[in-house]
């Protein structure tokens, strides 16, 4: 505990010694800063401190997640340590760049002056915070301040299109339609320079005022509940409870902009705006040759394909199947989508998106189980997931494994790579409400050294068997009608049932009754092909936690298209080749081209359809 505090004292002293900012909408007199209300004068701050200076200049812009802890819990026994750890560096790099969403107004030379001053006091020892500062110093935006570069929807590269609409900004704003005019790009402009700290609003969708409540929420019930607020007397000074003094930082927490990782709370746990990965320079988990396909025809649906596409990595992401969890963002764009029971009676869904870079929100998103990775594996995906269970660690974590997770991958433990890169929105309560976008996931694959292109190691040319014209199965002489497929006694929670459309040749799916459908498009969930894949299973704890046997030889299923039915077996050999589906004859399927439906069936629960 005092080995934090002194780090926490140590990082606040020496940021507040140097930082000096000026600040668009609350230039602050030096004697009457806005900041926690029990110490706002510069002579209590220095009593504080111990420091008697007058050259300290303040702003009321700081780290604020370190002044919570700080001002809150530091004894003053603990001022004078000489330690900084990892995590509070990458701390403060997260909230330099905070400071440079405030209209870009970080000082490059106070900051440059500073790294120099901070290397004479370590006696020329580049240690990890030394080094992250200087980093911030490559930053482009520090140095002349560049103008930035827009379009209608993306400022500097960061996608701005979740909390601003350039029609709704122009025809709420009668000002900037005198100044600026009907232009999307100089309307964004704007608003992320001038209008966020203006406290104009950026669209219908998005109020930032019940975003800065919840956060803030989140934020002081993180403090009190701290073992370190638990230890102090009664009548101590609450803490300050704020995440920042900045409109346009929580824009950035939403939209997820902060890619390091914020400081480790007194208790020992991560905060809730976390990573956990303990180094700044790449985590390379696994890397291999690049395979270069040459097909014009997606291994997913046979349908033409992008050759950009065609060798990129898939997405297999965690989506939930809970009814307050509807709908998903991006489920749609899946062109395999896996359904599995985990414990709880309830399943859980796994979207094989191959085509993701357009993907601006994805989710919500869920936590991972062991035979989801297994059933990952054959597609070498990129692996989106909102942590997991114990059962998992030892393969989740394995290096061919490339995850990103919103919470320790496995649960109970391991890495979150990636975790900054996560948001969570205001429109369901947690933990429904979690998200990524491809922009993250691209920022996230650069961070830990992940591959983007497919792996020659891994992947896999062939998976399904498709036609060249259509299969009604026509051919097999025991067909059965399937217009309705009945899955409510293999997942008995959602009741998941598909009903074929004869007009699409498609299968449309139903969640809970209802259907289930994109929320980005706002379109029904539909497939060409439908498997049920009858597996074996058990149950491993009294918690309930399920294992199936992914791998095997010996089970049996049905196969679905057109409003017919075959039954079939199954085969998978090995992690990373693909399931192989048969009919009675021991030929392989062929699948009609388009999307495919994947229900893992717990042996012994029979799907119904007529």
């Amino acid at each position: 505990m005092k080995k934090l505090l002194k780090m926490l004292s140590v990082l606040l002293i020496s940021i507040l010694t140097v930082v000096a900012l000026s600040w668009p909408m609350h230039t602050a007199a030096a004697d009457n800063v806005i900041r926690n209300a029990t110490f706002t004068s510069l002579s209590e701050m220095q009593t504080r401190l111990g420091n008697a200076s007058e050259s300290l200049s303040w702003s009321p812009v700081y780290l604020t997640e370190v002044e919570n802890y700080y001002w809150t819990f530091c004894d003053q026994n603990a001022l004078g340590g000489t330690d900084i750890s990892l995590n509070l560096a990458k701390n403060a790099y997260r909230n330099l760049e905070m400071l440079l969403d405030d209209g870009y107004t970080m000082d490059y030379q106070v900051l440059k002056n500073y790294c120099s001053e901070y290397l004479q006091k370590t006696g020329g020892k580049e240690d990890a915070f030394y080094k992250v500062l200087t980093d911030c110093l490559s930053n482009p935006y520090l140095q002349n301040r560049p103008a930035a570069t827009v379009t209608a929807t993306t400022y500097n590269g960061r996608d701005y299109s979740a909390v601003f609409d350039a029609a709704y900004y122009y025809q709420n704003n009668p000002d900037l339609q005198k100044s600026i005019g009907n232009n999307p790009p100089e309307l964004l402009r704007q608003f992320v320079e001038q209008g966020i700290n203006q406290g104009r609003r950026g669209n219908a969708s998005f109020d930032l005022n019940t975003y800065i409540s919840q956060v803030d929420a989140q934020v002081m019930q993180s403090m009190l509940s701290s073992s370190a607020w638990k230890e102090l007397s009664a009548d101590h000074t609450a803490p300050l409870g704020r995440y920042s003094y900045s409109p346009a930082n929580y824009y950035g927490k939403f939209l997820g902009h902060y890619e390091a990782a914020s400081a480790d709370s007194t208790d020992g746990t991560k905060s809730s705006d976390s990573t956990s990965d303990t180094t700044i320079t790449s985590d390379v988990k696994s890397t291999s040759g690049v395979y270069n396909e040459t097909s014009d025809k997606s291994v997913y649906t046979n349908e033409p394909i992008s050759s950009t596409v065609a060798n990129q990595r898939p997405l297999a992401v965690m989506i939930p199947t809970d009814s307050s969890a509807q709908p998903s963002y991006g489920i749609g764009s899946a062109d395999v989508l896996y359904e599995i029971m985990e414990e709880g009676g309830i399943s859980r869904q796994m979207a094989i998106i191959p085509d993701w870079h357009n993907l601006s929100r994805i989710g919500n998103l869920r936590s991972c189980r062991l035979y989801y990775i297994f059933a990952a594996k054959e597609w070498d995906p990129i692996l989106i997931h909102f942590g997991g269970v114990a059962y998992m660690k030892g393969t989740i974590d394995a290096p061919d494994i490339n995850n990103i997770s919103g919470t320790y991958e496995y649960g109970t433990g391991g890495k979150a790579p990636g975790a900054g890169f996560f948001f969570r929105t205001s429109d369901r309560s947690a933990p429904h409400n979690a998200y990524i976008s491809a922009s993250g996931i691209l920022k996230a694959c650069k961070r830990l050294g992940y591959q983007t292109s497919l792996r020659s190691d891994y992947y896999n040319a062939k998976h399904f068997t498709f036609t060249d014209t259509e299969n009604t199965l026509a051919d097999y002489s025991n067909t059965q009608n399937a217009s309705v497929i009945d899955l409510s006694k293999v997942f008995t929670y959602t009741k998941t049932r598909l009903t074929y459309d004869a007009s699409t040749g498609l299968y449309r799916k139903y969640l809970h009754g209802r259907s289930q459908i994109d929320a980005r498009t706002g379109k029904q969930l539909t497939f060409a092909n439908v498997i049920v894949q009858n597996t074996i299973w058990k149950k491993l704890d009294k918690k309930g936690y399920l294992e199936f046997q992914m791998i095997d030889d010996s089970q049996d299923g049905y196969y679905f298209t057109k409003g017919k039915a075959i039954h079939i077996t199954w085969k998978k050999t090995s992690d990373y080749e693909p399931t192989r589906y048969y009919d009675d004859n021991g030929n392989e399927i062929q699948l009609n081209t388009g999307k495919t439906y994947i229900a893992i069936a717990q042996s012994g629960r029979k799907v119904q359809f007529h």
